[in-house]
């Protein structure tokens, strides 16, 4: 951490764990980690598509351009995260 921000480094395919250990740490404090697992009971499908799509965005900003076509076409943060497995 620089300055109180986070830096990710860009997921480029290469050590796909060390990149995920830093996007769930991210994630989790950030308060975004839900979508990873399952909706929670009481909430509203608006307010999970919301904190869905928020997680999203966020794995996505963290891979590289290549790395981000393989996301392209998933709709959940779940998809896009196992969508980065390689």
């Amino acid at each position: 951490m620089d300055g109180g921000k986070s830096v990710i480094e860009k997921f480029d395919g290469s050590d796909y764990g060390f990149w995920r250990m830093q996007i769930e740490d991210y994630l989790y404090s950030k308060d975004l980690w839900q979508p990873l697992e399952n909706k929670p009971i009481g909430m509203t499908n608006a307010e999970w598509n919301v904190l869905d799509r928020k997680a999203m965005s966020v794995i996505r900003l963290s891979l590289s351009r290549n790395m981000a076509f393989h996301t392209a076409k998933e709709k959940t943060t779940k998809g896009s995260s196992d969508a980065t497995a390689v």
